[in-house]
């Protein structure tokens, strides 16, 4: 599997720190935690990735995904990492694509579970994920930001 072009050469980190916000590579490992987030999550995450997403997700799929989510970081196509605060809890996932056939666009995403925090989380971790973004790709780079918020 090829690297996008827009990141053959660019080094994503696959943990980070952003504030009070702790990132790492989303895995198979990740499987259980990010499953509870994001059923329990189904009210604020429909639309984000589709119309109906995450409605009908099986433990099964969300592995499945979560094995895609690995394998595509690793071959430096897109990008997904768990958000966690400095205790470790789990929060939600941000994720940075690349469009498909084209350079010098793509896409990146963010959500929080959703908790009582939940929309602190998002106003918290969100400028500094988009600067972090705008610091890591070319000053031309087209990015979309989403969120569900």
């Amino acid at each position: 599997m090829t690297p996008h072009p827009d990141f053959e050469t660019l080094e994503v980190p696959m943990s980070l720190t952003l504030g009070a916000y702790h990132l790492e590579i989303l895995t198979g490992a990740d499987v259980e935690v990010d499953f509870e987030a994001v059923t329990r999550s189904r009210s604020v995450l429909q639309g984000l990735f589709g119309p109906t997403w995450p409605e009908g997700l099986t433990l099964k799929d969300n592995l499945t995904d979560l094995h895609w989510h690995h394998r595509e970081f690793t071959a430096n196509r897109s990008f997904a990492w768990v958000i966690r605060d400095g205790e470790g809890h789990y929060l939600g996932c941000a994720y940075l694509f690349p469009s498909i056939g084209t350079r010098g666009t793509g896409e990146a995403a963010y959500w929080m579970a959703d908790t009582a925090e939940r929309l602190a989380h998002l106003a918290g971790f969100g400028p500094m994920y988009k600067t972090w973004l705008k610091d890591l790709l070319p000053p031309t780079y087209a990015l979309s930001v989403k969120h569900n918020g």
